[in-house]
């Protein structure tokens, strides 16, 4: 699907069809049709728009070294993308996303998947500057995609506030896979900001950017916050590797305690058990002959439980 953006009065309109005033080809999960269409129209190489549908697509940047832009020129970034889990808990991972600048300054972005960040370049007002509109634009996705990634590890690190409150308590599973899902999401947090950072650094170097003062100076705010993402990634997975040992090791610690209790219990309610069956044999026994046998058994039987449960609590077995 291509969905064809003009800008009327510093905001995006959406229109229903392609004009000469289209400034943004916002393409999602292209057919083969729209695909050869885009090919032929402004003659982009085939790869820059077939590596998108690889969800497992590396960061890159190609023919930004032009000294005057006569080729289109392709920004491969990966994006977060929050989805559920085969265990059934929010997990984030990420895609690829294409942002091609053309000669006739026309803006392409190509996606598989529907990133949410894009809503909010929808909605915003693009500030006027010294930059060129379509410049504006690919810098605001710049920017919107490095957000992406601390507003998602602001969530990640929520759900590990809450994790560790129910550490006490936890004898089940169900946070373990928690945690796993969130380990894996600062996994592709990790590896995904160092390949943009990497691919960043590498766009800044382009003399067409150095050029540029305006493109250069925003482009150094989104190398600040990516390296921000990347470095709050690294500390969250180690956080979240320790927590995961300390989970594993809390659970069981907490599961020994139940079976501890439990087989206390049991060895008080087998007194009992013991006594009940000695006086039930066929045999001369104490006080078996007494009329009020039964009453002095019974107590007898609560003062041995009494008596254990002491030395049991005592022991810190209760």
């Amino acid at each position: 699907m291509i969905k064809y953006f003009t800008l009327e009065n510093q905001k995006l309109i959406n229109t229903t069809k392609e004009t000469a005033e289209t400034i943004w080809y916002c393409v999602e999960s292209p057919t083969e049709e729209e695909i050869q269409q885009l090919i032929h129209q402004f003659k982009i190489p085939t790869d820059y728009i077939t590596s998108v549908l690889d969800d497992a697509e590396n960061s890159r940047v190609e023919e930004f070294n032009q000294e005057k832009l006569t080729k289109p020129a392709l920004l491969l970034l990966q994006y977060p993308f929050a989805k559920t889990s085969p265990s059934g808990y929010f997990q984030v991972d990420t895609y690829p996303f294409s942002i091609i600048v053309t000669p006739k300054k026309k803006l392409i972005t190509i996606t598989n998947h529907e990133p949410l960040f894009l809503k909010k370049v929808f909605s915003q007002t693009f500030p006027e500057n010294d930059l060129a509109i379509n410049l504006n634009i690919f810098m605001q996705l710049l920017w919107q995609i490095t957000q992406s990634y601390n507003t998602y590890l602001t969530t990640l690190l929520a759900q590990c506030d809450l994790l560790e409150k129910q550490l006490k308590v936890s004898t089940e599973n169900k946070q373990l896979y928690q945690i796993m899902d969130i380990q894996k999401s600062l996994v592709f947090f990790k590896e995904a900001t160092e390949s943009n950072l990497e691919t960043l650094k590498l766009l800044a170097e382009n003399q067409m950017v150095q050029d540029n003062h305006a493109l250069n100076n925003h482009l150094r705010d989104v190398l600040i916050e990516t390296e921000q993402a990347r470095t709050t990634s690294r500390i969250r997975l180690k956080l979240v590797e320790q927590m995961n040992q300390t989970f594993s090791a809390i659970i069981s610690n907490n599961l020994n305690n139940i079976m501890k209790i439990l087989t206390s219990l049991t060895i008080i309610l087998t007194i009992p058990t013991i006594v009940g069956s000695l006086y039930g044999m066929n045999i001369k026994l104490p006080i078996a002959g007494r009329d009020d046998a039964f009453l002095w058994l019974i107590l007898f039987m609560i003062f041995i439980s009494i008596i254990t449960t002491y030395y049991l609590k005592k022991g810190k077995f209760l």
